[in-house]
C-alpha cells in the first residue's frame, strides 16, 4: 500500500543534558565566628563549585557601596520557598544560620543521609530553597568593622548619623541610615515618624521601597513566587507569624507557626490588629496570602549583636526549621497543580522551564521524544527529567505515543509531484500557512504517513 505524502515542519535544536558528579560531603562553612560579608561571599562561591548540580547563585544587584546582594538557590524542584537574613545590621547571626543550612543540607544531599529525620535528597529534588543570606551587606560591614571599611569621603557622614560615635555596635540601618525592615509597603503609612532623618536605627525613609536593598528583595520575591518565607532577625526567642492574616489562611499559618515554635522553643507572638507593618514578613503575608515567619534568634541582648557563643545553641534550635518549611511549601505547591498521567509525543526541540512561566526558561532542551506528562498548570506540562521536575509549554506535541523515526544522519529523498501542504505537526488539524512547490526534498523524520523536513527547505 502506498504512503500518502504529507509534509510537516520540524526544527532541530541541540539537547543539553548531563549532571556534574557530586563532590564528597564535608562541612565548608564555619558559623561560629563574626561572619563577614567577605567570608560569606567566599563560602557561597565555594559551595556552588562543590555542588554544581545542586547550588546556584546570582547577584540581585549592588548596594550603595558596591557590595553584591547574593541570592543562593539550593535544590532542583519546582516548588519554592525563600529565606533571608540580616535586614538589620546588628542581626547578622541570621546569616550564620542560613549559611549553615546551605552547607549542612547540601552535605546531607550529597551523602544521601537523612537530616533530623528528613530525606534531604528527595525533598531537594522536589523543592528549591532560595536564600538571600545578607540583605544588608553595607550595614553589617559597618556594624562589624566600623567606618574604616568605607571610603574616607563618607566616614564623617556615617559618624554623624551615629550621633558622633565611632562605635557602631548598635547600628541597625543600612549604609544610608534607613531601617530596611521598615521599608516594605504593607502598613508603611502607619509607622511612627519620630525619627525624621537618616539614623542608626528606626528611620522609615521617605517612601516605601526607597532603598536599593528592599526594592531588590521586593522584585526577587515576585520572581521566586515562594509558597512560604522565613526572615531571620534577633533577638528574643519569639516568632512573628501573623499580619492581618485572612480568616481562610489563619489555621494553616497557625499550624505551621506552632510547629516552628515547638522545634525552636520560641514563643509565638499573639496576633494584633494594631500591628503597624513595614516589615518583609508583613508585606509578604498581606500581598501573597501565604505563610511568612520572622524568628527572633537568641535570648534578648538589647541594641547590639548576639554573642558568638550563642550561635551553636541557636543552630540547634533552628537546624531543621528550613527543611520543615520546605516540606510544607512542597505540599502547598502540589495543591496548585492538576495531577495527570498522560503520554505525549513531542515533535520539536523544546526548552525546559524550572516553573510554569516565561521567566523560568532554562538553556536545557528536550529533544523530540515520547514523554509522560505528570501534571498540568496553566499552559504548561510537568515532566520528570534527570535534572528534576521540569516544565514545557503545551506546544509541538500530540497526545499518545508515536513511532518517530530519526533520518537526520541519512535523510530520505522525496519527490513531490505537485505543490504540497505543510503542517506544524503530523496532524491534519495542525496546518501551516505555507506549501512546498513540486520537486525533491529530504525528510529527516518519519512517523506513520508523515515526513518531517527542515524549515529552511521551505
Amino acid at each position: 500500500m502506498k504512503k500518502n505524502l504529507v509534509i510537516f515542519m520540524l526544527a532541530m535544536l541541540i539537547f543539553l543534558s548531563g549532571i556534574a558528579p557530586e563532590a564528597s560531603a564535608a562541612s565548608m562553612v564555619n558559623p561560629i565566628q563574626t561572619y563577614t560579608y567577605t567570608e560569606m561571599t567566599r563560602d557561597i562561591k565555594a559551595l556552588a563549585k562543590k555542588y554544581p548540580d545542586l547550588i546556584q547563585y546570582r547577584s540581585l544587584g549592588k548596594s550603595s557601596y558596591g557590595r553584591e546582594i547574593w541570592a543562593v538557590k539550593l535544590g532542583k524542584g519546582d516548588a519554592t520557598v525563600f529565606y533571608n537574613a540580616s535586614h538589620h545590621a546588628r542581626e547578622w547571626l541570621g546569616t550564620n544560620i542560613v549559611m549553615e543550612m546551605i552547607d549542612q543540607y547540601s552535605s546531607s544531599y550529597a551523602s544521601k543521609k537523612k537530616f533530623d529525620g528528613y530525606d534531604v535528597r528527595t525533598l531537594l529534588n522536589d523543592v528549591s530553597i532560595w536564600f538571600v543570606p545578607m540583605v544588608n551587606p553595607d550595614g553589617v560591614t559597618l556594624q562589624q568593622q566600623g567606618v574604616t571599611a568605607f571610603p574616607k569621603s563618607v566616614q564623617s557622614k556615617l559618624i554623624k548619623m551615629n550621633k558622633g560615635s565611632r562605635n557602631f555596635k548598635h547600628w541597625k540601618a543600612n549604609g544610608q541610615g534607613i531601617d530596611l525592615n521598615r521599608q516594605y509597603p504593607a502598613g508603611w503609612n502607619l509607622l511612627s515618624k519620630r525619627i525624621s532623618g537618616p539614623a542608626s536605627q528606626n528611620y522609615n525613609g521617605k517612601k516605601p521601597l526607597e532603598t536599593i536593598e528592599t526594592k531588590l528583595m521586593y522584585d526577587f520575591t515576585y520572581y521566586v513566587d515562594p509558597e512560604a518565607t522565613i526572615s531571620y532577625h534577633t533577638s528574643g526567642r519569639i516568632l512573628y507569624w501573623h499580619y492581618r492574616t485572612k480568616k481562610e489562611n489563619y489555621s494553616r499559618d497557625y499550624t505551621m507557626a506552632k510547629a516552628i515554635g515547638s522545634m525552636t522553643g520560641y514563643r509565638l507572638v499573639a496576633p494584633s490588629n494594631s500591628d503597624s507593618g513595614g516589615g518583609y514578613k508583613d508585606w509578604f503575608v498581606s500581598s501573597f496570602g501565604r505563610p511568612g515567619f520572622t524568628p527572633e534568634l537568641s535570648y534578648h541582648v538589647g541594641e547590639t549583636n548576639v554573642p558568638v557563643k550563642m550561635i551553636s545553641e541557636e543552630w540547634r534550635r533552628n537546624k531543621k526549621v528550613g527543611l520543615y518549611v520546605a516540606n510544607e511549601g512542597r505540599k502547598l505547591w502540589e495543591k496548585k497543580i492538576k495531577k495527570v498521567n498522560m503520554p505525549i509525543t513531542t515533535f520539536d526541540s523544546i526548552n525546559l522551564y524550572d516553573r510554569p512561566g516565561a521567566v523560568y526558561k532554562t538553556k536545557a532542551v528536550l529533544k523530540p521524544r515520547k514523554v509522560t506528562v505528570i501534571a498540568v498548570k496553566g499552559n504548561y506540562f510537568r515532566l520528570n527529567t534527570a535534572s528534576g521536575k521540569k516544565w514545557i509549554p503545551q506546544d509541538h506535541y500530540l497526545k499518545g505515543s508515536y513511532n518517530l523515526i530519526d533520518l537526520v544522519k541519512k535523510p530520505k529523498a522525496l519527490l513531490l509531484k505537485e505543490k504540497t501542504q505543510l503542517y506544524n505537526l503530523p496532524s491534519i488539524s495542525k496546518k501551516y500557512a505555507k506549501t512546498f512547490p513540486a520537486g525533491e526534498v529530504k525528510a529527516i523524520k518519519e512517523t506513520g504517513n508523515w515526513y518531517g523536513v527542515q524549515k529552511n527547505t521551505a
